[in-house]
């Protein structure tokens, strides 16, 4: 089935307004509960996005149940952004690179559906909204893989202008069910975007952080 002629123009529009070097701030909230254990991390992060990849974070603050995190944490939590494994940075079905890897259906006035058959977490399937000049709005998603003891998940994220020309992820959320042994469990995950920055070049932008 072709892809809707609108995927080309929303392609086009996230390629172009994606470009650069733009520096971030995130802060992080993630609450788990299962029968009687939960788990609170709260975390604040400076960042760089080149093009519209994060390579490079720097952690300002990091709490694992209100205490410190430790080496090993904070190791891990800036492997998840700077390099991510294979299969768990998501693939955004509009970005011109990705589009071999989904289906797409118009599901509605600027809505876009789209699937993936590829069993990872960097796909799924869901939908994404754009406005009349083709930026994307929101999308929201089911990744075809979920983290340990989950069951189902959805992600959303939402868009913004956050610089002239410039499109970001401004807020996203996660959402999952699952079990831990006889237990029952949640997770939400909640993280703001802000305070973005363009930069003339890379080393500049990493001097900031």
């Amino acid at each position: 089935m072709a892809a809707p002629p609108a995927l080309q123009q929303v392609a086009q529009r996230f390629a172009a307004t994606t470009q650069g070097i733009v520096g971030f701030r995130l802060h992080r909230v993630l609450e788990v509960r299962a029968g009687f254990s939960s788990r609170h991390e709260d975390v604040l992060v400076d960042g760089v996005y080149r093009d519209g990849t994060i390579v490079r974070v720097r952690i300002l603050t990091y709490t694992i149940d209100g205490k410190p995190a430790g080496d090993a944490d904070r190791a891990t939590m800036i492997q998840a952004y700077q390099a991510p494994k294979p299969g768990q940075l998501f693939h955004v079905p509009f970005d011109a690179r990705y589009v071999a890897e989904y289906q797409y259906v118009q599901s509605g006035p600027r809505t876009i559906a789209f699937s993936s058959t590829i069993q990872d977490g960097s796909h799924g399937d869901g939908t994404f909204t754009y406005d009349a000049a083709g930026d994307v709005l929101s999308y929201t998603y089911q990744p075809n893989a979920l983290p340990p003891h989950a069951t189902s998940g959805t992600i959303v994220d939402r868009r913004a202008e956050v610089l002239p020309n410039d499109w970001r992820i401004t807020y996203e959320t996660q959402q999952y069910k699952g079990s831990y042994g006889p237990f029952p469990g949640r997770a939400n995950e909640e993280v703001d975007f802000y305070g973005f920055r363009r930069f003339t070049d890379l080393q500049s932008a990493i001097g900031a952080l």
